[in-house]
């Protein structure tokens, strides 16, 4: 049995994946790094609570086994685009030096379809250069890059919600590789591919639903 750290419990993928976690056989604990408790009693769930942007929080000591890396922001909430970096980019590196600090066997990033340290776009350069310095400080991670990530959210916004209303309306009609993503099928792919012997170091949007079934 695997004992299983989680970054992003609360977001819309994390949730899921948690609940995928405390469900199943082959993990026996689940920790939480977060800043604010998930309000959840289960005997599997241990919450570590503290600032993540902080080197201190990361001196922490702990057996695991494997990590799952879900957290982010969006430019709307973090409009400092300093902060958007520490969060987006600063805490998957400094969990990556951790997992490696303490021996842990795999970690699992959310990143984004068309993630590339020189892109143009900002978000896309962020998403490219948190991989590439997860990768180096944890060679054994596994980034998933999904197109948009569809699924009920808790915070509602009024134009975002009809974007992604029409965009999963139009799913269907464009190209695989670009199509959006459940959440849930996101949550279940980290998991399937958090147990198996051999994985590639990254997991494209087209190739999630598959394996979230397998």
């Amino acid at each position: 049995m695997k004992k299983a750290i989680i970054l992003g419990a609360s977001g819309l993928v994390g949730s899921f994946l948690l609940e995928e976690l405390l469900n199943s056989k082959e993990i026996s604990e689940v920790h939480s790094f977060a800043r604010s408790s998930l309000d959840l009693q289960n005997p599997k769930l241990s919450e570590h609570l503290g600032d993540l942007l902080s080197e201190e929080f990361w001196k922490i000591s702990l057996e695991a086994d494997l990590m799952y890396v879900c957290i982010g922001t969006t430019q709307a909430k973090t409009p400092d685009s300093e902060l958007y970096f520490k969060i987006d980019h600063g805490i998957p590196v400094s969990a990556a030096k951790w997992a490696t600090r303490n021996g842990l066997q795999k970690l699992m990033v959310v990143s984004s379809l068309g993630a590339d340290a020189e892109a143009r776009n900002s978000y896309l350069a962020i998403k490219g250069k948190m991989e590439r310095d997860v990768q180096k400080a944890f060679p054994n991670s596994i980034a998933f890059r999904p197109s948009m990530i569809l699924g009920p959210r808790k915070e509602k916004r009024f134009f975002e919600a009809i974007g992604r209303a029409l965009f999963k309306l139009l799913n269907p009609l464009i190209p695989k590789k670009y199509r959006g993503v459940e959440a849930k099928s996101i949550a279940q792919a980290m998991f399937r591919i958090s147990l198996a012997e051999k994985s590639p170091e990254v997991i494209y949007s087209a190739d999630i639903p598959e394996l979230a079934k397998a």
